[in-house]
């Protein structure tokens, strides 16, 4: 598959700033995906963020 990796690396670094704040993720997840971002590469962008959820 052909994708740019810039555009995808700052697609993912723009969801990790979102994910940060308050803002609405949606818009920006489709952002990274429609720039080619695998579902896993947004994903361990979130985690990058929020960590991984443990039930105690």
């Amino acid at each position: 598959a052909n994708r740019d990796g810039a555009a995808v690396a700052k697609a993912l670094e723009a969801l990790r700033v979102a994910a940060r704040g308050s803002d609405n993720l949606l818009p920006v997840m489709k952002d990274a995906l429609r720039a080619k971002a695998t579902l896993g590469e947004v994903s361990d962008a979130l985690r990058d963020v929020f960590g991984v959820y443990r039930p105690s």
